[in-house]
C-alpha cells in the first residue's frame, strides 16, 4: 500500500502528468465552445448568419490545444538544452492565427458571409489554451462556460435589442446613471441641518424605487398587456406600496385604461402591504418576546383585525377589476411614452418629505402619547420603518409589546390611507380618487379600531 502511495505521489508531481492534464483541459475548454457552434449548425444555422459549415468540437478543441502548447513547449525543450527551440512556440502561435485568418478569408470571399462571431470565438479558444498552459485552470474553465453561454443566448439578445426602443434604452441608461453614479454619495445616513429628521439616503432610495418600479411596470404591460399590472401591483406592494401606487396611476393614465383597473390595482398593492406588515410584525413579536409579554386577548385582536383588513381588500379587488378584452398582439404601449417620469417621481418625493416633517412635529409635541401619535402619522410615511422602531423600543424596555402592537396597527391603517395622497400626487383622475376613498376606509377600519382598542386596554 505504501509503495502505491509513493508511486502515485511521484506520478502526481511528474511533468508528464502536468502536461497530460493541460492537454485534456485545453481541449475541453475549446471543445465546449465548439459544441455550441455545432448545435448552432443544426438548429440555429440560418438565424445565426452562418452560410457555411462552422468549425465544431474538434476544430475549437485543437485551436485551444495549440494555445496550450505555445506555453508548455518552450520549458520542455529548454530542459534538453535547445534554447533556440523556443521559436517553436512562436511558430505555433503564428500557425493558429493563420488558420483563423484563412477561415475568415474563406467566409468573406468564398461563401460571402461577413459574420465575425465564429472567428472571435476561435481566437478566444486559443486564448483559453494559453491560460491552461499557464496553469490558470479555474479561470480558463469559467471563461469557457461564460463564452459558451453568451454564444448560446446571442439570438435572444438580438431579439431583446429589437424589442427595446431607443427611448426605452435611454431611460434605462438614465436610471443606471442615477443608481451607479449618484448612489455612492448616498451610502451613509445624512440628515438635513434644519429639522434633523430628513434622511437624504432614504429620500434617494424612495426616488430610485419609484423610477425602477415605473420601468418594470412599463415593460410588464408592454409584454403581457394590461393584465400584467395586477401581478406588478401585488409584488410592488410587498416591496414599496407607495411607489407601486405611483407607477400604477401613471401606467393607467398613459394607456387610457378603464378607471376600475387603476382602482383595483391600487387596492391590490394596498392589500399586499397589509400582508407584508402582519408578517413583519409577527417576526418582530417573536424576536422581542423575551423583553416583554402580551395577553392572548390583545394578540388575537391584532391577528383578527389584520386578517379582516386583508379579506376586505381581497373582496374589493374582485369588485373593482374589470376584464379587458384585447386581442392578442393588438395591445401596444404608446411609442412616444417614456418608461419613467421624473416629474411624477419628484411630486411623490415631495409628498413623502411633507409627511415626514409633519410626523416629526406631532411626535415631539405630544409627550408620553408621542409613540401612538407617531404611529398614526408615521404610518403615512413608512409603516414598516415605524414597526421596526416601536419593537426596538420594546427590546430596550421603553414600551410594552401591547403598545407596539397598537402602534403597528395604527401605522398600517395610516399606510393604507396614504395611498390616496400618492395617487393624487401621481395625477390620478378624480373618479379614481372618489372610488378609492371609501375602499381604503373599509380596509383601514379594522386595523385602526383594533389599534385604538389595544392602546386603551
Amino acid at each position: 500500500m505504501q509503495a502505491c502511495i509513493e508511486i502515485y505521489g511521484a506520478l502526481a508531481n511528474s511533468d508528464q502528468l502536468q502536461l497530460l492534464i493541460k492537454i485534456i483541459l485545453s481541449f475541453f475548454v475549446g471543445a465546449l465552445i465548439g459544441l455550441e457552434r455545432e448545435k448552432a449548425r443544426s438548429s440555429l444555422l440560418k438565424e445565426e448568419g452562418e452560410a457555411g459549415i462552422p468549425p465544431g468540437v474538434r476544430s475549437f478543441g485543437f485551436i485551444s490545444m495549440l494555445g496550450s502548447f505555445v506555453i508548455t513547449i518552450p520549458p520542455m525543450v529548454s530542459v534538453l538544452g535547445y534554447e533556440e527551440f523556443k521559436i517553436v512556440s512562436v511558430l505555433l502561435a503564428f500557425f493558429a492565427v493563420t488558420l483563423i485568418l484563412l477561415y475568415e478569408i474563406y467566409r468573406l470571399f468564398v461563401i460571402k458571409d461577413s459574420g465575425v462571431t465564429t472567428p472571435i470565438a476561435l481566437m478566444l479558444s486559443f486564448t483559453l489554451g494559453l491560460l491552461i498552459g499557464l496553469g490558470r485552470f479555474i479561470e480558463a474553465i469559467a471563461a469557457s462556460v461564460f463564452i459558451t453561454f453568451m454564444l448560446a443566448i446571442k439570438l435572444r439578445i438580438e431579439a431583446l435589442i429589437k424589442f427595446i426602443t431607443y427611448e426605452e434604452f435611454l431611460s434605462a441608461l438614465e436610471i443606471g446613471i442615477i443608481v451607479f453614479l449618484f448612489g455612492p454619495f448616498f451610502v451613509k445616513d445624512v440628515y438635513d441641518p434644519i429639522f434633523h429628521v430628513i434622511n437624504f439616503k432614504t429620500l434617494y432610495v424612495f426616488f430610485v424605487v419609484i423610477l425602477i418600479f415605473s420601468y418594470m411596470g412599463y415593460f410588464l404591460v408592454k409584454i403581457k398587456g394590461p393584465q400584467a399590472i395586477q401581478y406588478f401591483s401585488f409584488f410592488g406592494g410587498l416591496v414599496n406600496s407607495e411607489a407601486a401606487v405611483v407607477s400604477i396611476v401613471r401606467l393607467v393614465n398613459s394607456m387610457n385604461l378603464h378607471e376600475n383597473i387603476a382602482v383595483g390595482n391600487i387596492i391590490t398593492a394596498t392589500t399586499a402591504m397589509v400582508f407584508r406588515n402582519i408578517v413583519l410584525t409577527l417576526i418582530m413579536v417573536l424576536m422581542t418576546i423575551g423583553a416583554g409579554s402580551t395577553s392572548i386577548h390583545a394578540f388575537m385582536v391584532f391577528v383578527t383585525s389584520y386578517m379582516a383588513s386583508a379579506l376586505a381588500g381581497y373582496f374589493l379587488i374582485k369588485l373593482s377589476i374589470v376584464s379587458v378584452a384585447i386581442e392578442p398582439g393588438k395591445f401596444k404601449v404608446p411609442a412616444l411614452e417614456k418608461p419613467v417620469s421624473y416629474s411624477i417621481a419628484l411630486k411623490a418625493l415631495l409628498v413623502f418629505v411633507a409627511m415626514l416633517i409633519a410626523t416629526t412635529y406631532i411626535t415631539l409635541s405630544f409627550g408620553e402619547l408621542g409613540v401612538l401619535f407617531s404611529s398614526i402619522f408615521g404610518g403615512l410615511v413608512s409603516a414598516e420603518a415605524l414597526i421596526f422602531t416601536v419593537f426596538s423600543l420594546v427590546s430596550v424596555g421603553k414600551i410594552t409589546i401591547n403598545t407596539a402592537l397598537a402602534s403597528a396597527l395604527l401605522a398600517t391603517g395610516s399606510a393604507i390611507l396614504n395611498k390616496l395622497l400618492f395617487a393624487h400626487a401621481a395625477g390620478a383622475k378624480k373618479i379614481i380618487l372618489k372610488k378609492i376613498i371609501w375602499q381604503l376606509l373599509i380596509i383601514a377600519l379594522p386595523v385602526e379600531l383594533a389599534g385604538a382598542y389595544i392602546a386603551v386596554m
